[in-house]
């Protein structure tokens, strides 16, 4: 059984690590897709599967359950969050990556939104604040002149729309509904939704990795395992002291990441296009945005 209880380093560190891997994993599934080696739809089918067979075992290696009428709880929160990666991967497969990456920094406001109905839930108004600098930096590193011009632009807007509300759902569902779990329980039960979401894709993933060489495979897989550890770091976050709203304002810092991870390694992936001066300065200064943010939140 995992120990979960035994992560002795700050809990406000544990979405910012998280965020550190979410652009790893990211960066590594651009690449791959970019090679044409496995898609985006193969290495989520990875990660729904990974996070099953390592997750749903806890199910029973934990406590006493508190009992079936209960288990819809976290299963509830695991179909939202199923059903925001399958909008993620839609968007990303059919939509415009550049749109929608700043859109999805909306979430930050739903989470607040609902923590206050769901969790009834008073915010400082430092947090309520940092969440709305959050959402505007994101919003400006990602945004383009004429980006709503394209024809697919309002699927973008909808399915990103889309991801970020169920992603939110999930976050504040699994806050209001932790102390009735083993942390083990709770993230056992909530992944046992991801495999079954993703039989649609089992085809496409399995004529994908017969053609893969081994050296793709285990790039894919270690992009699975990044965004798998990602889900566990804020899982644990998330139902711990941090709660869902400071957990996504931490997590924003992956902006920051972002920009960093596209002048380091931008060279070495095809997929990172070199930033223009008036991006690059937009970027910087979302970024100084959300630092002090953050640090507005921590203080």
């Amino acid at each position: 059984m995992f120990a979960f209880s035994t992560f002795k380093m700050p809990e406000e560190l544990l979405p910012i690590i998280a965020a550190a891997m979410y652009c790893i994993s990211v960066m590594l599934v651009k690449s791959s897709a970019k090679r044409r080696a496995l898609s985006g739809a193969s290495i989520l089918v990875m990660n729904n599967l990974l996070a099953g067979l390592v997750f749903v075992p806890q199910i029973f290696l934990a406590g006493d359950m508190p009992g079936l009428g209960a288990a819809w709880q976290p299963m509830l929160a695991g179909a939202f969050c199923a059903a925001g990666n399958i909008a993620t991967f839609i968007c990303a497969e059919r939509g415009e990556v550049s749109l929608m990456t700043p859109i999805m920094g909306v979430k930050i406001l739903i989470v607040i939104l609902l923590a206050r109905i769901l969790l009834n839930e008073s915010l400082p108004s430092s947090t309520t604040l940092a969440g709305a600098v959050c959402c505007a930096a994101v919003l400006l590193m990602g945004w383009r002149k004429n980006s709503l011009k394209s024809g697919s632009a309002k699927a973008t807007i909808a399915l990103a729309l889309a991801a970020c509300s169920f992603y939110a759902a999930c976050d504040v569902l699994l806050q209001k509904f932790s102390p009735n779990f083993e942390k083990g329980q709770l993230l056992g039960l909530m992944c046992a939704a991801l495999p079954l979401s993703i039989i649609p894709l089992m085809p496409r993933f399995f004529r994908e990795i017969a053609r893969a060489r081994r050296s793709e495979l285990a790039f894919g897989f270690l992009s699975a395992a990044l965004m798998t550890g990602e889900m566990f770091l804020m899982v644990l976050a998330i139902t711990g002291s941090v709660g869902a709203s400071l957990c996504n304002i931490l997590y924003n810092t992956r902006g920051v990441m972002a920009v960093a991870l596209v002048y380091i390694g931008g060279a070495k992936f095809e997929s990172v296009h070199e930033l223009d001066r008036s991006a690059a300065a937009r970027r910087l200064a979302g970024s100084l945005m959300i630092l002090a943010a953050v640090s507005a939140v921590l203080i």
